[in-house]
This record gives structure tokens, sequence and C-alpha cells, in this order.
């Protein structure tokens, strides 16, 4: 099981603006959340959603600008998912 760190901004009307990857193939949910905190760390407007599973983190309150940032479980996707390798024709 991996765990993928995403993020996504979002301006004052809730539309997205830009989204990415923090952290891909992270193999435990401590370091996950570890990542989440280092990300976190410069803005001091942070607040968590404990149903939807996300952090909102701003520079200020009046900020025009937000992001969301949240932490994804991925089955082993190399365990689950057909190799894609390249085979020469016999």
């Amino acid at each position: 099981m991996a765990y993928h760190v995403r993020w996504q901004l979002v301006g004052r009307s809730g539309l997205p603006l830009d989204n990415g990857c923090i952290g891909e193939g992270i193999c435990a949910y401590r370091d996950a959340v570890a990542a989440v905190v280092e990300f976190l760390r410069p803005y001091p407007e942070v607040s968590r959603c404990p149903t939807e599973s996300y952090w909102l983190a701003r520079r200020s309150c009046e900020a025009d600008l937000a992001v969301w940032i949240w932490i994804e479980r991925h089955e082993d996707e190399g365990a689950t998912r057909p190799s894609n390798a390249w085979m020469p024709p016999k």
C-alpha cells in the first residue's frame, strides 16, 4: 500500500487554479502526515475538515488563494496492475 499527498490551489470563488503532488509512493501513513505537516508549516491559517479528510491553508484569513491538501491511499500498484513492460516479439 502506498500513500500520495496531493494539493490543489483554489481561488476565493472555490475554482481550482493549480494542483500537484507532494509525494507519491510514501509507504507509511505517518510519513505522509509528516509531509503534510512540513508543507503546511509556512501557512499561519490552517484548518482541518475531519469529515472530508483534507486540510485548508491560507496565508491569512483575507487571502484570495487557499490550498487544499489531502492524503490518498493506493493499493500496491505494482501487484495489481499488469506489467506494461515491452517484450520482444517471439
